[in-house]
């Protein structure tokens, strides 16, 4: 079992992260797609996504299996949707942590390849690579579709905190989960005491997160909840484009403006599209006006940067020359309980 301790000052510091992380995405459906339990809403996903992935994936498969213990660095953000600022993190990783997730990891289950082959920087510099890889192959295709899911999800819980307060929502956060102030317990977990001593809690919910809330192992790093949303909707398969169609979009649009529409797929900054383009920020403003102009993306002010995000009609461009149409999903799968406010 897990139990969260809480101090007074722990609930007023307990929040709802503030859109879909990409990493906990990334590691939560690596899980998903090397488990045999085909669960009707991902079902499809695992079809169209496991002959894809390749054996060069295999050490990060190696590095989140999915029981037992994954690497804490793979996921260094809470509630982070931009996938290039999630990498930017990993690459951050320090020789220390790296040795201890590693040596972790071979204490549950022998060293991983990675870690037996690689010097430490390497070895992150790989893991980054392959990060960025998986998220194409088998997120990017049905990114808007689960930002989608995981954000009804977050306006649910920040309404029920707004409207009765963090007791409630930690009361009806899962099925598996149990608020006894001041303690939140999760069963079905290995057992592990998480002391937030003042640091509050994020709670991270996740599409891809399906048996039970999760956290970190390290108790030293910031904590954190993630848990599955409430319901989810069905993936399905991907359209995808007829041979040649790529370069037809790029001879209406230009490579440089399919770039930068490809790339808004995950919600990115000026910066992240500077770097897969090519080119400099200020030719970045350049394109994204057009593009915004044409309907094709929006931009809203996130802090300090900007975020560019596709819109529907943008995605529709990308994917209209499929081969084959998307199969029909069936109702939405609920995962928990309806956690409307009572």
């Amino acid at each position: 079992m897990l139990r969260i301790h809480f101090e007074s000052e722990d609930l007023a510091r307990t929040t709802v992260a503030p859109s879909a992380d990409v990493l906990w995405e990334v590691l939560l459906g690596l899980h998903a797609l090397q488990e045999r339990n085909e669960e009707v809403a991902l079902d499809g996903w695992r079809r169209h996504t496991r002959p894809r992935i390749q054996a060069s994936l295999r050490p990060l498969l190696e590095i989140a299996p999915p029981r037992g213990y994954s690497a804490d660095f793979l996921t260094p953000t809470r509630g982070v949707a931009d996938l290039g600022a999630g990498v930017d993190r990993i690459l951050a990783t320090t020789p220390d942590e790296l040795a201890r997730d590693f040596t972790e990891s071979a204490r549950q289950g022998g060293a991983p390849l990675i870690a037996r082959s690689l010097a430490a920087r390497d070895a992150v510099r790989r893991v980054a690579q392959d990060v960025e890889k998986f998220f194409t192959i088998a997120l990017a295709p049905y990114w808007k579709q689960i930002s989608r899911d995981i954000e009804a999800e977050r306006t649910q819980l920040v309404q029920i905190l707004a409207d009765h307060g963090v007791e409630r929502l930690l009361g009806t956060l899962h099925p598996y989960a149990r608020w006894e102030f001041p303690v939140l317990h999760v069963d079905r977990y290995v057992d592990q005491d998480v002391e937030l001593g003042g640091r509050g809690l994020v709670l991270v919910p996740s599409y891809f997160c399906r048996h039970h809330p999760i956290t970190l192992r390290d108790p030293e790093l910031p904590p954190l909840l993630v848990f599955p949303v409430g319901r989810r909707t069905w993936l399905g398969r991907p359209q995808t484009e007829e041979p040649g169609r790529a370069e037809a979009l790029e001879g209406l649009l230009g490579r440089t403006r399919t770039t930068v529409l490809r790339t808004a797929m995950t919600g990115c900054s000026t910066t992240d599209i500077a770097r897969a383009a090519g080119i400099s920020p200020a030719s970045v403003s350049h394109h994204t006006k057009v593009l915004r102009e044409a309907g094709l993306i929006t931009t809203r002010r996130d802090g300090y940067s900007v975020c560019h995000e596709i819109t529907d009609l943008g995605l529709s461009l990308l994917t209209s020359a499929a081969r084959t149409p998307i199969e029909q999903p069936p109702p939405a799968v609920a995962e928990g309980p309806d956690r409307q406010a009572m």
